[in-house]
């Protein structure tokens, strides 16, 4: 029998990434999973009712900030962002409307769902033993730091130049997996 899912994951897709623990500890390991994975994307992959702000332009045209399916208030475009409201034209520019709708993605695509098992496996790691697996990565979460690892000084986090900020899950696979569904709105 197979678990539901759990944010954008199984139970067993995240045992089968490598997650240890009870069902319970998997299943909070999977909500924290889903959370990261849409302040990461700016995106919902599942039916979600909620609202969001929208500011307009002077004919009422706006973005939405997530994909929408159908939106309760003024009109939806065929993009499922772009979104008119209803009214006297012209509006204030700038104006903001609160635009309550179903938003979020129908189907959870597959590299969404694996990235959230991934980041269940990396949140509930099995305990580390000194076996490896089949890459030769050992299993488990590594002993504690010593005192000497604390002490020596770290290779710099960040490149010189770079922005003080970048979006990441904390996974360089999971960051790899998401990108492609990553949303950089930059209003015009």
């Amino acid at each position: 029998m197979t678990s539901p899912v759990i944010g954008y994951a199984s139970i067993e897709a995240a045992k089968a990434a490598g997650a240890a623990g009870t069902d319970t500890e998997i299943t909070q390991a999977l909500r924290d999973a889903k959370i990261v994975i849409d302040r990461y994307t700016r995106d919902l992959f599942e039916p979600t009712d909620m609202s969001t702000y929208v500011e307009v332009d002077a004919t009422g045209m706006g973005y939405l900030d997530r994909w929408a399916a159908s939106v309760t208030v003024g009109t939806l475009g065929t993009d499922g962002r772009t979104w008119w409201a209803t009214g006297a034209l012209p509006f204030p520019t700038g104006a903001a409307f609160e635009v309550p709708g179903d938003y979020g993605h129908r189907v959870t695509p597959v590299p969404v769902s694996n990235a959230a098992a991934r980041l269940a496996a990396l949140y509930c790691p099995a305990p580390f033993t000194a076996q490896a697996d089949a890459e030769g990565n050992p299993i488990g979460r590594p002993p504690a730091p010593t005192q000497q690892d604390e002490t020596d000084p770290a290779p710099p986090s960040q490149r010189q130049g770079e922005a003080d900020y970048e979006r990441t899950t904390g996974d360089p696979v999971t960051d790899h997996w998401l990108e492609p569904y990553k949303t950089n709105r930059v209003l015009i």
